[in-house]
């Protein structure tokens, strides 16, 4: 090949001066065809230096043994315990090699780069694939700073995107924040890719079929939509969700966000993402087309996890690490559990009980629904007697604090007296005791009249000696005036 300083000789001579190639390639002793084709070339070629091979025989050496490991590494490898270039290098010491770890991890790199996959770009028609993905974040509700999980559905035609904070990522979370996606995008796609979590797959069969979630899979009939799942292990097959995951998490959650709760900042959030959608024309237009290829909305999925439960002796029942309390007349019975996103409900027939979801370790106690067991134990009664009446409203609190003060400082004592109110409660009903227990304290009489239903059996026939004999009806009424005696 000719030097460079050579051809810009030659092209200067005749290009230039108008000197004749023949004059030209006898001056510089070069065949004449060279001359003519260094000047009439449109692009001159640029000589690469030869890279020049250093003997290495250490190396050689060992790239056969590195190259046997690398190859077997499947076998006992798996997951992300994974085989690196330091571990191979010290497997490579053990087996007798002296090769340096600097020379082992070249030749990691080199097989590595010979592993990797070519990626192919892909053209999305518009509402035919959307990518969701959770990821995890740090947030601030009420000053606490605490981890959640960003969930976010990405459609891969218009770019649109749609995020929403979760408190946790399990299955409830997962279903209802895709009736919330579907709801926003006023439409469902064709397909949604997902990696395999665990929200959605049971399990990953042999040649990959998936074993859905049951709540998933009504999920999917519900919407009519394919769900797509990627390889094991290889997480860029949704690379489009990925990459804007982590750039979401980057440039809209730093400074770490902070809001009255989730559902405030996932409002925030959203609408950072909307607005930085608007500003791209050709994402405007994408969405214009891709909205209206959506298919129509049905109505909205129940995402509840739904499951029959058994109630033991005592009527709580734990849900998701909190406790929930039932109707004590539910204890030992089969209900059904209804475990959403914010609250807990406990069904029997046509009767619901509702709870708000707590954190793990909480308790959401309603104590109006153990009225009789209370009714029947003092002790337990005077410990929860200041939640109960707080429940109950007025004028419950000041029925309590009136026998509070009247049998001060014997609790036990003005407990006792508040257990025939709450039998009557759960007798004749709230409403109708919350009217005599008015009256009750404005005449002074706290001694509650409770009617007892009669028995059906027949009784017994008096003998003749004892029937002018008088039994009168006990009345507790007397005991109180013997109390107020005593004590005066």
């Amino acid at each position: 090949m000719v030097p460079m300083d050579v051809v810009a000789v030659i092209r200067h001579k005749v290009a230039s001066e108008g000197v004749p190639i023949r004059e030209v390639a006898r001056e510089l002793g070069l065949s004449r065809n060279t001359i003519r084709r260094y000047v009439r070339a449109n692009k001159i070629p640029v000589p690469r230096p030869e890279k020049q091979v250093r003997p290495s025989p250490v190396r050689d050496e060992v790239a056969t043994a590195a190259a046997a490991i690398w190859r077997a590494r499947r076998s006992f490898t798996a997951g992300k315990q994974r085989l690196t270039a330091k571990r191979l290098w010290e497997l490579l010491r053990e087996n007798g090699h002296t090769a340096s770890e600097r020379t082992v991890r070249r030749l990691v790199a080199e097989f590595r780069s010979g592993e990797r996959e070519v990626t192919v770009p892909l053209v999305y028609t518009p509402g035919e694939l959307a990518q969701v993905d959770f990821f995890e974040v740090w947030v601030e509700p009420s000053g606490i700073r605490q981890k959640a999980w960003m969930f976010v559905m990405r459609l891969m035609h218009s770019g649109r995107d749609f995020a929403m904070l979760c408190a946790q990522q399990d299955a409830t979370w997962f279903l209802a924040a895709h009736v919330a996606a579907f709801t926003y995008f006023a439409g469902v796609v064709a397909a949604v890719a997902y990696d395999n979590l665990s929200a959605a797959v049971a399990k990953i069969l042999v040649g990959a079929p998936r074993l859905l979630r049951p709540r998933f899979a009504a999920l999917c009939a519900h919407y009519a939509f394919e769900p797509r799942f990627c390889r094991p292990g290889e997480g860029h097959d949704k690379g489009g969700v990925e990459r804007r995951g982590g750039h979401v998490r980057r440039q809209h959650l730093v400074p770490i966000p902070r809001g009255e709760s989730l559902a405030a900042m996932t409002t925030a959030l959203q609408a950072r993402l909307d607005a930085q959608h608007s500003r791209n024309p050709m994402y405007v237009e994408a969405w214009a087309r891709e909205r209206s290829a959506l298919r129509p909305l049905p109505a909205p999925f129940d995402g509840r996890q739904v499951r029959t439960v058994q109630l033991r002796h005592h009527a709580s029942y734990l849900v998701a690490g909190a406790h929930y309390s039932v109707p004590s007349r539910w204890c030992g019975q089969m209900v059904d559990l209804f475990l959403g996103i914010d609250t807990v409900t406990f069904a029997k027939g046509d009767e619901t009980i509702c709870h708000p979801r707590v954190a793990f370790g909480g308790r959401s106690i309603d104590y109006r629904h153990l009225l009789l067991p209370l009714s029947r134990k003092p002790q337990a009664l005077r410990q929860v007697a200041h939640e109960l009446v707080a429940q109950f409203g007025s004028p419950w609190p000041e029925l309590w604090e009136t026998l509070c003060n009247r049998y001060s400082p014997d609790l036990i004592e003005a407990a006792r007296r508040l257990a025939p109110w709450l039998e009557r409660a759960d007798r004749e009903g709230v409403g109708r005791v919350k009217r005599a227990i008015i009256t009750a304290l404005a005449c002074g009489t706290l001694v509650p009249f409770l009617q007892r239903t009669r028995r059906t059996e027949t009784l017994a026939a008096v003998p003749l000696a004892l029937s002018e004999y008088a039994v009168e009806t006990p009345d507790l009424s007397r005991y109180d005036v013997l109390l107020e005696r005593a004590s005066a």
